[in-house]
């Protein structure tokens, strides 16, 4: 993922890029903060993150009511490792 510099503010394209890395509570103090800033000035990437956490607030949700293979999820895992 991009790192974002110390003194950098963040942009549309930033948070594109940076959407999941903020979601998934992976950012540093000082990038949230930039970030949140943005998101602060910004109504449309402000939007967008709260589309996403409904999102996946709704797939979680649902992804615990469906009896699925215990395959599938040992599978998934792999991949989301994988690509970690």
């Amino acid at each position: 993922m991009t790192t974002i510099e110390e003194n950098k503010k963040y942009n549309c394209s930033d948070v594109e890029k940076e959407v999941q890395k903020y979601l998934d509570n992976q950012m540093s103090d000082k990038e949230k903060v930039k970030f949140e800033e943005h998101l602060d000035n910004c109504l449309p990437c402000d939007k967008k993150i709260e589309f996403e956490v409904k999102l996946k607030s709704i797939m979680k949700i649902k992804s615990q009511e469906i009896d699925y293979p215990k395959e599938l999820e040992n599978e998934l895992k792999k991949i989301v490792a994988d690509n970690s």
